[in-house]
């Protein structure tokens, strides 16, 4: 039984438009075909990262079908004219997403979504396309109001500011973390959160040598480097490092994805029996579930 802690089922690599368009004109039968695989391959827990389309929610249903428990958001929560509008709402203050919040709650989100950064730039090492969307103040509110409602809280963060600030706000997973440093790796082992570090997306790219990014290529594969380097001293530290996969994302199929980022992972020279128990104790802590 496996785990994949991040996947994104409304999108799907390079044939994502026309795989949304059939789903959203009520053709289930590509949706259902990317479960009934997830199953075939025994990954039988599932936890989405959520998007504005409503396709987590209808597949939360579906997965249901199959005996597969899949936990979603729903949908994301984004600042607007930052990263992130196509996962969920785009709220401009905290009186919006108060607003919004609330009508989030109806459709019984499984966890709680936050993007708090932009994604990493592969032409420039170090930078992330936006640093921090919120201020900790409002991070603080946003996370709080959904642990009051007793939803775990699952955010998106890469820089080092971001993932601090994620952390000390409360957090339960990070998700990503590019460019962290070894201050949030201590911080997420004292404090207890799952670190999702999502490997797949630049690992893939490097490994079929993806022509579209060729001259950006150097760039990708020291990000990957120090993200791999990140995630040895997180095990190193005692971090809580779980599998996920960012399926649905370029060059990341949903359901090998999973496998991709376990042969990630080996790289840091981690024994398999402990990848296995990985999967399944911190995937069951990110999913918030106790099941044996």
């Amino acid at each position: 039984m496996y785990i994949d802690c991040h996947i994104h089922i409304a999108l799907s690599g390079e044939n994502t438009k026309e795989y949304r368009e059939k789903v959203l004109q009520g053709d289930y039968l590509p949706l259902k075909s990317i479960l009934k695989k997830y199953k075939t391959k025994n990954i039988l827990f599932l936890r989405d990262g959520g998007d504005k389309f409503g396709i987590s929610y209808i597949a939360r249903e579906l997965a249901a079908e199959e005996g597969i428990i899949y936990k979603t958001p729903v949908y994301a929560f984004s600042k607007a004219g930052s990263y992130g509008s196509f996962l969920g709402k785009s709220i401009r203050g905290m009186d919006e997403f108060s607003y919004e919040f609330k009508k989030l709650l109806k459709f019984k989100p499984d966890h709680f979504k936050l993007i708090l950064s932009g994604i990493v730039d592969f032409d420039i090492y170090g930078r992330v396309t936006e640093e921090l969307s919120f201020d900790f103040n409002e991070v603080y509110y946003m996370i709080q109001t959904a642990k009051d409602k007793n939803l775990s809280v699952m955010v998106h963060a890469n820089s080092s500011r971001a993932v601090k600030t994620a952390i000390n706000a409360g957090a339960d997973t990070v998700e990503h973390g590019y460019y962290i440093s070894e201050e949030e790796l201590l911080l997420m082992a004292e404090k207890d959160v799952v670190w999702v570090p999502t490997l797949s997306p630049l690992g893939n790219l490097l490994k079929n040598y993806d022509k579209r990014f060729e001259k950006q290529m150097d760039n990708i594969k020291k990000i990957y480097n120090k993200h791999l380097e990140n995630v040895k001293k997180a095990l190193q530290f005692g971090v809580k490092v779980a599998v996920g996969s960012d399926a649905g994302a370029y060059k990341v199929d949903h359901v090998e994805g999973f496998f991709d980022e376990l042969e990630h992972l080996k790289k840091t020279g981690l024994p398999e029996g402990e990848i296995n128990e990985i999967v399944i104790k911190n995937g069951k802590k990110a999913l918030n579930i106790d099941v044996n």
